[in-house]
């Protein structure tokens, strides 16, 4: 079979290959997306660290028992701490629940890079 080469005008091949690349995203734009893209995964890896530090350092912290109340006889003092303790109990009740959330994300991202590794 034979083959032939036609040779179009150069005003028609410009503006033929000027129509195809605007519809596509040029070199150096998709360089600099990848650079974004990456620049914006390496923060989000030294978030992760700083955070996974952070709860090591609690995880190692000691837990001191609660203090046993004192009896008072002041009832501002009474209702005070009692609107306190229940205050620390909310707050140590969402920090465990943030605590959970967090493991959880990091075994979904292990799964995930597992098996983006894998494939």
């Amino acid at each position: 079979m034979m083959r032939l080469r036609v040779l179009g005008l150069s005003r028609l091949r410009r503006a033929l290959l000027s129509r195809l690349d605007s519809r596509y995203v040029t070199k150096p734009d998709h360089r600099q997306d990848l650079k974004d893209a990456l620049w914006e995964v390496q923060m989000l890896r030294r978030e992760v660290v700083a955070l996974r530090d952070e709860v090591d350092r609690l995880r190692r912290a000691p837990v001191k028992p609660p203090a046993a109340p004192r009896a008072t006889a002041d009832p501002k003092a009474a209702e005070a701490h009692r609107l306190a303790t229940e205050t620390a109990q909310a707050v140590d009740t969402l920090l465990q629940s943030e605590m959970r959330i967090w493991q959880a994300i990091d075994d979904l991202s292990a799964r995930v890079g597992a098996s983006g590794r894998a494939g």
